[in-house]
């Protein structure tokens, strides 16, 4: 281990790439990787374009000729496939919890860190903040982020979680959310953005936004999402306009982005007014929902009850009221434990 830490502190990218593609990467080898990403901004762009050839190679590996050429290596390109994705959800995880303040907070950018502003909600909290510019900010449950004005620009990093964004305009200075590896600037509107450990969600509710890598200049017009299908797959190498009414989620570990236009946007933005509403959802979505919202951890422990089809709306600031509801709904036990909260299956007398 002692030689492959050396490597990644003194060696090339290519030596901490073969490490994430490797099954045997260890604690000590990824905190290399982080602070060497954190300390060498060098490094740290070779690191992200290596990431996006191995993206490439992602897709080409889909390629119905290159599938034909492989042939009788089909397995042997499963196996890499595999492994590539591995390799690449490790990389952009690793990208991604080093943050975009790496780019837009660098001292090479010249920001006077004395201007940020940093907020944060605690689990169950929610937080509207008004900027100088008259945009209008909500902060969801569990939520982190930075605002970085400036004469330029403005900017907005979302750490974690999710938050609603009603942005005014100012046609001297955009107005950017930095996601990590992709951004979103405003163009006239209000959306909802979710930040996941495993990716994002962004839903615009009016206007529209354009979606692009962080590092790159946005083009005069994007290229709109295709408006004809519910759910389309699009490429994660455009920029892309996204207009009022579509989500766009993006999977890291598949490098993904995946766009659809729901029937209702209101499950994007009914949190604002503290409730959830669930229209035959599965128990156990409900459950991942109310768990943001709760200091202790929700658990089934009955799979059988993990499919049961949940019609309600439950106010995010009463947990053990939307619970005491289920119960009454569903054939379901809550009980209540000092540490965690367990649902089984109902049991007849």
């Amino acid at each position: 281990m002692l030689k492959n830490l050396q490597g990644i502190l003194g060696g090339k990218v290519e030596h901490a790439l073969v490490r994430l593609w490797s099954d045997e990467l260890s604690e000590p080898e990824a905190a290399a990787i982080h602070n060497r990403l954190r300390g060498d901004p060098a490094y740290r762009e070779e690191f992200r374009g290596s990431v996006a050839v191995l993206a490439r190679m992602e897709e080409l590996a889909e390629d119905g000729e290159t599938l034909k050429i492989l042939g009788g290596h089909r397995r042997l390109l499963q196996e890499r496939r595999t492994k590539r994705r591995v390799a690449l959800s490790l990389a952009f995880a690793v990208v991604l919890a080093i943050g975009a303040a790496l780019t837009i907070f660098a001292p090479s950018r010249g920001s006077d860190e004395s201007n940020l502003q940093r907020y944060s909600t605690r689990i169950g909290e929610q937080q509207t903040i008004g900027l100088d510019d008259g945009s209008i900010l909500i902060l969801n449950t569990a939520g982190q982020l930075v605002v970085d004005y400036s004469e330029q620009d403005r900017r907005i990093l979302l750490e974690r979680g999710e938050a609603y964004f009603d942005v005014a305009e100012d046609p001297e200075r955009s107005f950017t959310v930095d996601l990590g590896v992709r951004a979103v600037t405003a163009i006239g509107t209000a959306f909802n953005i979710r930040k996941l450990p495993e990716g994002w969600q962004l839903a615009v509710i009016e206007g529209e936004v354009a979606l692009h890598s962080q590092t790159e200049e946005l083009s005069p017009s994007p290229l709109p999402v295709p408006a004809d299908g519910e759910a389309v797959v699009v490429s994660v190498l455009t920029q892309h306009r996204v207009d009022q009414g579509w989500v766009v989620e993006f999977d890291a570990i598949r490098n993904e982005l995946r766009a659809f236009r729901p029937e209702s946007m209101d499950r994007y933005q009914q949190w604002r007014s503290g409730m959830l509403s669930f229209y035959r959802e599965p128990l156990y979505r409900v459950v991942q929902e109310l768990n943001r919202y709760s200091d202790k951890k929700i658990l089934i422990e009955d799979t059988s009850a993990m499919e049961l089809k949940v019609y309600t709306a439950v106010s995010v600031h009463d947990i053990d009221s939307a619970l005491r509801g289920l119960e009454l709904a569903l054939p379901i036990k809550v009980t209540r434990h000092f540490d965690r909260i367990v649902i089984s299956g109902a049991t007849g007398d």
